[in-house]
């Protein structure tokens, strides 16, 4: 069965193409039991990333992103987006991580899909922070799979979907990203262990589908015509990934309501002759 496309916006500067479906190979399993409306995951306000700091100063990051260099503009996106020695500018932050996108680098996807998420720079958009979030997802970005994960069981940016949702959440603890998101998720789907299993499943398609895209450039810029990041790509392209400095990370969490417990309602009450 196909996948519906995915509802998408366009980007405050426009260089954002309305995004479309990009997997085709769920069905997606409905709980037997109703569930309420989640609330909104609490996604991450880290930075990511890890490693040695290549530039001196903040002054060689902005002539080395002033000349395109996409690991540069990332990071000096960041700066902008954290007010790391430089005034917050979440629309300075949103040009540089488009050009770092642009560039193959697939955490600054996930640092747009962060910015759409919470309204950053550019109007509230959890559409387009989902479309980004996949994309990023699978090029292993573990943070934006934690946050895929996220919106797809909270049913935030799209319908809900609890089997592609913890497929993701069980890639991302396997990638070290908060393990206790995938526990929360199979507590609340204990008494359907049909739907955990084949989420289980699922992920181990999903962690073979991103290992043969490994060093793919992600595709960007997101148009309708996308092609489905589950195939293997015909040729893989090398990706200079950009070295950071170390960053705390914050653990996510997931908000979802416990599942509605339905009580026998009580007899009539009947009154003596």
């Amino acid at each position: 069965m196909a996948r519906p496309a995915i509802r998408s916006r366009v980007s405050r500067t426009g260089r954002l193409a309305r995004a479309g479906a990009a997997l085709g190979l769920l069905v997606a399993l409905t709980p037997s039991r109703p569930w309420a409306q989640a609330e909104a995951p609490q996604l991450l306000s880290t930075t990511g990333g890890g490693g040695r700091q290549p530039w001196k100063n903040l002054a060689e990051l902005q002539k080395a992103a002033a000349a395109g260099n996409p690991a540069a503009c990332l990071q000096l996106g960041l700066c902008y987006e954290t007010g790391n020695e430089v005034k917050p500018d979440y629309a300075q932050a949103l040009t540089l991580y488009e050009q770092a996108a642009a560039g193959g680098v697939a955490e600054a996807i996930y640092r747009l899909g962060k910015l759409h998420q919470d309204g950053l720079g550019v109007e509230p958009d959890p559409y387009q922070a989902r479309d980004l979030y996949e994309v990023a997802a699978w090029a292993n970005v573990p943070l934006a799979q934690y946050n895929l994960g996220a919106m797809l069981v909270s049913a935030r940016g799209g319908h809900r979907d609890y089997v592609e949702g913890l497929a993701w959440l069980i890639l991302a603890s396997r990638n070290h990203v908060a393990a206790a998101g995938e526990r929360q998720v199979r507590d609340h789907l204990a008494d359907q262990p049909q739907v955990i299993a084949a989420a289980e499943q699922r992920a181990d398609e999903l962690s073979r589908a991103v290992a043969a895209r490994k060093g793919a450039k992600p595709p960007w810029p997101l148009a309708a015509s996308t092609p489905d990041l589950s195939a293997p790509p015909a040729s893989v392209v090398p990706v200079v990934k950009p070295v950071l400095p170390p960053a705390k990370i914050e653990p996510p969490k997931i908000d979802l309501p416990p599942p509605l417990v339905f009580s026998p309602p009580a007899p009539p009450e009947t009154t003596k002759p």
